[in-house]
């Protein structure tokens, strides 16, 4: 869909979700109304739904969810981090409560909550532009998802895409689409370079620090294009994340009440069960996350938060509980952020060195770290980032200047949209090119050479029994190449039919390494490499005649014979967070009439 209607954003997030929508004639407009705010002047929605007993569809959701949960309903969240099967097992061997039984489940979640994202913001588009019962269906609208940057498994996007499409995006209409499209940090990237009101100069490298709910998304780029309406940029390294988020700071205040709790439990049997969640979950520590590192937050001596459930008549002076509300410090604090802000710091600084590595002048520096992300907005972070950086005073990072993105929390779903409407407008995507994650490759089979294949699998030519080394690496990029934007990279293939041979389909396989290029695989049978997927390309429809006639004569010992090969391209197109695939013949993009190709992926992949 080239020319859609109508653009939708959305970044699922771990703990909130935030939608915009466009035009081609409308400014961004970033949906506020959701259900249970009243006022409807909230950025984004609680990632959050409530499930009844023993039903299997959600019985309210995001802000709804926060005050009508119960005895009889199950709360879920996070569950989108859980698409990814490492992150599952590791919760649940660490002993995390609320952990879904499996991925399916988790995929399940994600679905549900989609789903009534997408409802409401289908209600909502059509309100705000007066359609009819049908103008929705007959639109062009094209959404478009960021992923995180910790997803580098094809398994995990691929999953992610099954629960888009199941919960009604691309589906709503016949010119309707839906699909991946940046990295969060690249996303947080972009709308640096659309709304900064720093005036980038050519060449200056920033590093966008976007600190969410579950993860921390670093990107670091260089401005290669300076026109306010048309910027452009490249990646200097490979985006990067890591799980490090808002979350953990919850996590922690809920540990502190609960073991200040058991410090005296006949307080603690007084009070509701799981009150530290409870706190955790609620606007009064939500508000105080928030405001931490604000001097006037700073300046006080004590912090009162009103605890869930309990009467302003209950008070305990030993355990801190003054009228119904858990008596805090400032160290307390800095006791839930220290940890989480030195996790941000270690991860900047092992980007940096590795700029300092790549870049070893002292000129090339980095000039800006910009934040994003609810837990990039708040003023300790900054704070602290500024301050380590000014004493640690780093090579390539000595007089780095720290910056907070204009609506920090909404910088994923604008960049997608300024990302996309660039493209409309100009042709050129923000970002001119990225870094490869991973090398990827196509199996093929070599001449055999016993100096150069060692222990290879044989395969002998039907025809006149040459040998050949099978499920040899031909690698289409390599890990830390430079990848451009819509540039595809085309691989190929011949194959050889006998005179009446009708064959017109054949299987290719890919396959991912994430090891370094200088340790990269030669086989499949060497370690360090995964079968990426398979892919089926069926050429029905191509003539005899559109083949290449050969003929082998023959010797005296053997026959001449005749034979035809089959030539054709596969075109892999390497996406942020996606790969896609088109089948070439005779110098066309290959169509007759039926779907040309068929993916079967392989568990373990990963993205670039």
């Amino acid at each position: 869909m080239n020319n859609p209607d109508i653009i939708v954003s959305i970044d699922l997030g771990t703990t909130f979700t935030g939608v915009a929508w466009t035009t081609p004639n409308r400014p961004i407009d970033v949906i506020r109304n959701w259900p249970g705010t009243g006022d409807g002047t909230e950025k984004k929605v609680p990632t959050i739904l409530l499930y009844r007993q023993n039903h299997t569809t959600p019985s309210s959701w995001g802000y709804s969810a926060l005050y009508n949960e119960d005895s009889q309903t199950t709360r879920r969240g996070f569950f989108k981090i859980f698409l990814d099967p490492e992150t599952l097992e590791t919760a649940r061997s660490q002993g995390h409560l609320s952990v879904p039984p499996s991925t399916a489940d988790a995929r399940q979640y994600v679905t549900d909550f989609l789903r009534l994202v997408y409802t409401h913001t289908k209600d909502t588009i059509e309100r705000e532009m007066g359609m009819g019962p049908r103008g929705w269906q007959d639109q062009a609208v094209e959404f478009i998802f960021s992923v995180p940057t910790t997803w580098n498994n094809q398994g995990i996007v691929n999953d992610f895409k099954r629960a888009i499409r199941e919960a009604g995006y691309g589906i709503g209409g016949d010119r309707h689409s839906a699909s991946v499209d940046l990295t969060e940090a690249e996303a947080a990237a972009v709308a640096t370079v659309k709304y900064s009101p720093v005036n980038f100069a050519r060449d200056d490298v920033f590093l966008c620090i976007d600190a969410g709910g579950g993860t921390t998304d670093l990107a670091l780029m260089q401005v290669t294009g300076v026109d306010r309406t048309c910027p452009q940029m490249k990646q200097i390294a490979a985006v990067q994340g890591v799980g490090i988020g808002a979350s953990g700071i919850d996590g922690m205040f809920t540990r502190l009440v609960e073991k200040r709790l058991s410090d005296y439990p006949e307080v603690k049997a007084e009070l509701p069960q799981n009150l530290g969640v409870r706190m955790a979950r609620s606007p009064y520590f939500k508000m105080m996350k928030h405001t931490f590192g604000e001097r006037a937050f700073m300046e006080l001596p004590r912090h009162p938060i009103q605890m869930d459930g309990v009467s302003e008549n209950f008070s305990h002076a030993e355990a801190r509980i003054d009228r119904g509300r858990m008596i805090f410090t400032i160290e307390e604090f800095q006791g839930l952020f220290k940890p989480v802000v030195q996790g941000i710091i270690n991860k900047v600084k092992s980007q940096l060195d590795w700029f300092q590595h790549q870049t070893p002048r002292r000129d090339d520096q980095v000039k800006y770290f910009v934040l994003s992300g609810g837990l990039g907005s708040n003023k300790y972070v900054q704070n602290k980032l500024q301050e380590h950086f000014e004493d640690y005073s780093h090579p390539n990072a000595g007089q780095v200047r720290i910056l907070c993105a204009q609506e920090p929390q909404l910088v994923v779903v604008r960049g997608l949209l300024e990302d996309r409407k660039q493209r409309m407008e100009s042709g050129q995507s923000v970002i001119t090119s990225r870094i490869a994650r991973a090398s990827y490759g196509v199996l093929v089979k070599q001449l055999y050479d016993p100096v150069v294949h060692f222990m290879p699998e044989i395969q002998d030519d039907p025809y006149d029994g040459t040998r050949f080394a099978i499920n040899q690496i031909q690698w289409l990029i390599k890990k830390g190449d430079t990848v451009t934007p819509g540039q595809p990279l085309v691989k190929t293939l011949q194959m050889r039919l006998a005179a009446d041979d009708t064959t017109r389909a054949w299987d290719t396989k890919f396959v991912v390494s994430h090891n370094e290029p200088s340790f990269i695989p030669a086989s499949l049978k060497h370690e360090g490499v995964i079968q990426l997927c398979k892919l089926e390309s069926n050429l029905s429809g191509v003539e005899q005649h559109e083949l290449v006639k050969k003929h082998k004569r023959g010797t005296c010992f053997r026959a001449g014979y005749t034979f035809y090969i089959c030539e054709f391209e596969i075109h892999v197109i390497v996406a942020p967070a996606d790969l896609r695939f088109e089948l070439w013949f005779g110098g066309h993009k290959f169509s007759k009439g039926h779907e040309p190709i068929k993916i079967h992926w392989q568990e373990g992949g990963t993205n670039s």
